[in-house]
């Protein structure tokens, strides 16, 4: 699908880069690309819930992410560790 702020011949040019790659290189890209998703999004969170603490905050943020039963599960181990 174009983008509709790119010319044609940079996304052209962008893909062909890409092909040149490998799938190693793309799946690094694509990795990344997670990664950097994922911090914006915990920054704004972050942002938006001053209040929470640290452990209150990440694991509110991956019941957003990963949904509350794994949320649910991540704080079954960490009770369990501080035991």
């Amino acid at each position: 699908m174009p983008s509709p702020d790119t010319p044609f011949e940079v996304e052209k040019a962008l893909f062909e880069s890409y092909r040149r790659m490998g799938p190693q290189n793309r799946s690094a890209i694509g990795f990344e690309l997670s990664d950097n998703m994922r911090d914006i999004s915990f920054d704004s969170y972050k942002s938006a819930n001053p209040t929470e603490s640290g452990q209150e905050l990440q694991l509110h943020f991956l019941q957003i992410v990963l949904g509350w039963r794994v949320a649910q599960q991540l704080r079954s181990t960490l009770v369990e560790r501080r035991s």
